[in-house]
């Protein structure tokens, strides 16, 4: 139940965002809980096993820690928070951020995940747009209770597609 899989890129003067619109069939609470408690997280958003806490208030933190990785901690600040339809925080590049608004449906929720970064083209050759669209792909299945493992070989064809020239609207 996808309204688009795949994310937008819109460039400004000041960067670019990348903007994904989901609808998922699962009560909104349901999917706050997914976006915000750290094990739930864990279920669909890092690549691999990942200490995760969560403070959330306006001012706290979202802290990725890799205990089996000499990937570095990842360290987000909470900007703005609305229980249980918008958390918006800081992201890793300097002057990035993301947002999350869930809306209520009559058949689950509408998730848009905005990523706004100053340089668009680096976020796309890090792979920050294909790892942003597979851990949505991973949301669906962890909020059914069937958190799907990691595919190496699915994320990659994944990244071959977005390669492609038209593979997303500008």
């Amino acid at each position: 139940m996808n309204s688009s899989p795949t994310g937008a890129i819109e460039r400004t003067p000041d960067g670019g965002t990348v903007r994904f619109d989901r609808l998922l069939a699962f009560p909104i609470d349901d999917v706050w809980s997914a976006i915000t408690q750290p094990e739930r997280i864990a279920d669909w958003w890092p690549p691999f096993a990942a200490d995760i806490t969560v403070d959330l208030r306006e001012g706290g933190r979202i802290v990725f820690d890799w205990p089996d990785s000499d990937f570095p901690t990842l360290e987000f600040t909470i900007t703005r928070l609305i229980v249980p339809t918008l958390l918006e925080h800081s992201h890793t590049s300097p002057g990035s951020w993301m947002r999350w608004e869930l809306d209520a449906t009559t058949d689950g929720t509408r998730l848009r995940a905005t990523y706004f970064i100053p340089d668009i083209d680096m976020a796309i050759e890090r792979g920050d747009l294909v790892g942003l669209h597979y851990s949505l792909d991973r949301l669906e299945p962890a909020l059914a209770g069937r958190p799907s493992a990691w595919d190496t070989v699915a994320f990659t064809e994944l990244a071959a597609r977005y390669a492609k020239p038209d593979s997303h609207s500008a």
